[in-house]
């Protein structure tokens, strides 16, 4: 494995500046998330996306946390009952295996994980399995520009060669959003 966050650090995963280079609602709106469809979001940590993706879903919707880290996922509990959202599982995963069912969900969430990644292939291709037909992957990711948090630059996953492995998994209509100056996101969708 690359580069996994350190789940002993996650109180850097609040910090103010974080929002600004990863703006949620820019995201989910982006993705097109509508209220009562189904979310995964691999490599939750404290829950940055999912809650917000709980919130947009709604009662009638539902939202799986998935991560490595079971200190994180502790934590995006915690968080989760004080916001009072019950449309959300915290799942504990290996690094190359989804514990969902195949075509359960309409949208996969990675938000900054995909570089930590031991093998990507192997991801994607568990996203392309639980994914609906038509479902949509959305890869969140830092760029080359520098920025005070985030991995090294070496760490840190090129958009061409994240496109070419999403097209190399069966994901195609592929799209790319500048987040913010330090981020990036690509969307793809599995074929009907």
């Amino acid at each position: 494995m690359a580069h996994v966050f350190d789940a002993k650090k996650m109180a850097k995963l609040d910090d103010p500046r974080r929002k600004d280079l990863i703006p949620v609602d820019k995201i989910l709106q982006t993705l097109g998330l509508q209220e009562g469809e189904r979310v995964l979001d691999l490599g939750c940590g404290i829950g940055f996306l999912t809650l917000p993706a709980a919130r947009v879903v709604g009662a009638a919707g539902f939202v799986y946390g998935l991560d490595i880290q079971e200190d994180m996922l502790v934590e995006a509990l915690s968080r989760s009952r004080k916001e009072g959202l019950s449309n959300i599982a915290w799942v504990l995963t290996p690094p190359d295996k989804v514990s969902l069912p195949a075509a359960s969900v309409d949208y996969v969430t990675m938000g900054l994980v995909a570089h930590e990644a031991p093998d990507l292939g192997v991801m994607l291709k568990e996203c392309h399995r639980v994914l609906k037909p038509g479902g949509r992957v959305g890869i969140i990711e830092w760029n080359d520009t520098f920025t005070e948090m985030g991995p090294p630059p070496e760490h840190r996953l090129k958009q061409d060669v994240l496109i070419s492995k999403l097209k190399e998994h069966g994901f195609s209509k592929m799209s790319l959003t500048d987040l913010s100056q330090g981020t990036y996101m690509v969307v793809g969708k599995k074929g009907e």
